[in-house]
């Protein structure tokens, strides 16, 4: 369930490690039990496979200009600024992917889709995001920005509860496998919490902590 990243086509040293969780619930014989590792080729296969990782925002000077607002008593403009930075930040997300799909990656490149596909995510490939319901576990978006050096890059910083900073801001993933989706982890069993902990070299308790609104049980 994990997804070794190496520095170069090589595949000779290893760059970072990717941890992904399962679902755990019964699925009966008709459905899998998916986690995200499984839309990367086996290592086993000796494919190479390939996965992207994107950090934007559209929050920098956004909290200036809320203050001043705020301090002019005007909190109607003060509200919209900030909705408007997310609404930008998500429309800027949705961007860079069609460019990865259509350009940088190119492997759609006669995609064709209206707003209302896009909204319905009819395009392949998928851009889940740490602490989201295919991978609830936040603290993987520290090693997302260890590899983009994020921080340095676009301004954008994580607070100690892993959220980004401006609040207008967007991270995640690329998985271009066409059977790739999106997905609910939904709850999971202490064997794979203690699997998922010793895999990250963390404490069982601190990993409880950032799993627990998916633990099947009372840690």
């Amino acid at each position: 369930d994990d997804i070794k990243l190496y520095f170069d086509d090589t595949r000779n040293k290893v760059l970072t490690t990717l941890h992904t969780i399962r679902q755990q619930t019964d699925k009966g014989n008709k459905f899998t039990n998916l986690a995200l590792s499984d839309f990367i080729a086996p290592e086993e296969t000796n494919k190479k496979d390939y996965i992207g990782a994107f950090a934007v925002t559209t929050g920098l000077g956004v909290q200036e200009l809320v203050d001043k607002y705020e301090k002019a008593n005007d909190d109607y403009n003060a509200i919209m600024v900030k909705v408007l930075a997310d609404r930008l930040a998500e429309a800027f997300a949705e961007l860079l992917h069609k460019k990865l799909r259509t350009e940088y990656w190119g492997y759609s490149q006669n995609e064709n889709l209206t707003n209302e596909d896009l909204i319905k995510e009819k395009y392949i490939g998928i851009r889940p995001a740490p602490g989201y319901p295919a991978q609830p576990d936040h603290t993987e978006k520290k090693i997302l920005f260890d590899i983009l050096d994020v921080e340095r890059n676009t301004g954008i910083s994580l607070t100690e509860s892993y959220a980004m900073y401006p609040t207008a801001s967007v991270s995640g993933f690329y998985f271009a496998n066409p059977l790739a989706k999106y997905f609910n982890v939904g709850k999971i069993g202490k064997d794979q919490v203690e699997d998922y902990a010793k895999r990250k070299g963390m404490k069982l308790e601190e990993i409880e902590k950032w799993l627990a609104p998916v633990l099947s049980y009372i840690y």
